[in-house]
């Protein structure tokens, strides 16, 4: 089967969220408690998991965006010319718009994480919709958990 590119963009991987002092000081604080738990709990394990987790979270939430190539074709979404998403593993699909933040939201039939989260950058909704809804059912309002929780914590 021959495939053909129907819409082509580039955009960052992720939106960057400015961080202020309260930010760190809160994210600081919230670490602080979690580390004291562990410790009034005598638990290393958690105390360890707890200190991987906030530096993990620490170079994750200020690593730079890198930008994507995302092409939307006639048998998936194609990112990097790397990772597809074939339309016949989608199960729907969904806008995400707020405020300066805008995704395609793709609900998988498999994988371990059944979810797939691609940047729109400035592109134009419609035509991406347009052309998505030829090939899978559009289901907005369907934020994944952990999209809500990066949004609130600017992660």
């Amino acid at each position: 089967m021959k495939t053909n590119t129907l819409y082509t963009y580039q955009t960052p991987e992720f939106e960057k969220y400015q961080k202020t002092a309260l930010w760190y000081i809160s994210f600081g604080i919230i670490g602080l408690l979690l580390l004291g738990y562990a410790i009034i709990s005598r638990s290393p394990m958690m105390f360890v998991v707890f200190v991987l987790t906030f530096i993990i979270t620490l170079l994750i939430s200020n690593k730079d965006p890198q930008p994507i190539q995302v092409d939307i074709t006639t048998t998936g979404i194609v990112l990097n010319s790397k990772r597809i998403f074939q339309y016949q593993d989608i199960e729907s699909f969904g806008i995400f718009e707020k405020n300066q933040i805008r995704f395609i939201s793709l609900y998988l039939d498999t994988g371990v994480f059944p979810y797939a989260r691609i940047p729109l950058g400035n592109q134009k909704v419609e035509d991406i919709t347009a052309i998505l809804e030829q090939y899978i059912p559009r289901e907005d309002g369907k934020e994944n958990f952990f999209d809500t929780l990066d949004h609130f914590f600017k992660i």
